[in-house]
């Protein structure tokens, strides 16, 4: 059980001034929107590659698709099985994309070298893989949402590993790997925070507060400190693992939280799609900022920051990806000039 030490701290930044926001030049864009061919294809989860492409799904074309942000240039690829509800995606070592597919329960992997698609056939039907996590070692982890079972999958070996998740009917969602290789993940219906040694194949957790809180997540920073949401208090939370200590900051007010992720200076970025926002919390200063989004009402779904600091998500009204170039933050740029004539006299 966590131990109640709560900070609490309320900022709000407007779009286009408090805290630093940033104020374009007339040839540049904080936000940037890129139309999908298909207005109707639903793009969902995104992820950024090492090599700086954007990969994302779309769901209701059942496609996978690359963006390149250098050339601008869109790729659509055909998932194999037909109507496969693809849900989540992850991007290894190697640049190979790994992806699940509910309706075929199956674990799909695209090879961007040779554009050829491989699909694993989950060994219990009805897994629901929701989640993807492709581990430092180069092993996947997969979560079925409502079935209570986490899998592990060998790309050498080609064989799964099931466990069964101790809670029942938990809801696991968003994997995470920490510095020390323990896979930690979220139970939404459960209302815990819980992680997975592969060492020791054992699982431990924690409720996270007496009543449910629909929580989401997670992340892991540099310290490894594992952040994730507590929806109904409006709350972002850090726990720190060694201690046990419990941090939490009142997020702006707002209609409800779709992803987070978190980038290279440990600041944390969340998605709202209701609000048609981004979001970013820095834990220094405790201040979130908010970017509000250029169309409107576009139901921004997933978001994940690149090598190089830009912040990616998908929208779904219309079909879209964008990206927040954070080097613009903090750049006021302005052709106003002020002049000011001194009195007559005022300095004899």
């Amino acid at each position: 059980m966590f131990r109640p030490v709560a900070l609490c701290a309320f900022f709000l930044a407007v779009t286009t001034l408090f805290y630093g926001q940033a104020i374009a030049s007339e040839d540049e864009e904080l936000i940037r929107e890129y139309p999908l061919p298909v207005k109707n294809s639903y793009p969902n989860n995104i992820a950024a590659a090492p090599d700086g492409k954007i990969w994302f799904l779309q769901f209701r074309t059942n496609k996978l698709a690359k963006f390149d942000p250098d050339t601008k240039g869109l790729e659509e690829f055909e998932i194999p099985s037909t109507k496969s509800d693809p849900l989540d995606l992850a991007i290894d070592s190697k640049g190979h994309v790994w992806f699940v597919e509910q309706d075929s329960n199956a674990l799909g992997r695209f090879n961007p070298a040779n554009g050829k698609f491989d699909e694993f056939l989950l060994p219990t039907w009805d897994t629901k893989p929701g989640s993807v996590l492709a581990a430092k070692n180069g092993v996947i982890w997969i979560l079925g949402w409502n079935s209570g079972i986490m899998l592990s999958f060998d790309p050498a070996t080609k064989k799964f590993v099931e466990y069964n998740i101790p809670t029942k009917n938990g809801s696991a969602f968003n994997p995470i790997e920490d510095h020390e290789g323990r896979i930690w993940f979220i139970q939404r219906a459960a209302n815990k925070l819980t992680y997975f040694d592969p060492k020791t194949r054992r699982f431990d957790g924690w409720t996270i507060s007496d009543y449910v809180q629909s929580p989401m997540g997670t992340c892991i920073d540099s310290k490894g400190g594992v952040w994730y949401l507590r929806m109904v208090d409006n709350a972002l939370t850090r726990f720190d693992p060694k201690t046990e200590e419990v941090l939490s900051f009142t997020l702006p007010k707002n209609k409800g939280t779709q992803d987070m992720d978190i980038d290279s200076h440990d600041n944390i970025w969340l998605v709202q799609s209701t609000d048609n926002r981004l979001i970013r919390f820095d834990p220094k200063t405790s201040v979130f900022q908010t970017f509000n989004l250029k169309t409107a009402n576009s139901k921004p779904k997933s978001i994940a920051v690149d090598p190089k600091g830009r912040v990616w998500f998908t929208a779904a009204k219309p079909a879209k990806i964008g990206v927040l170039d954070i080097s613009l933050i903090g750049q006021i740029k302005s052709k106003l000039r002020v002049k000011i004539k001194a009195p007559e006299g005022l300095f004899k």
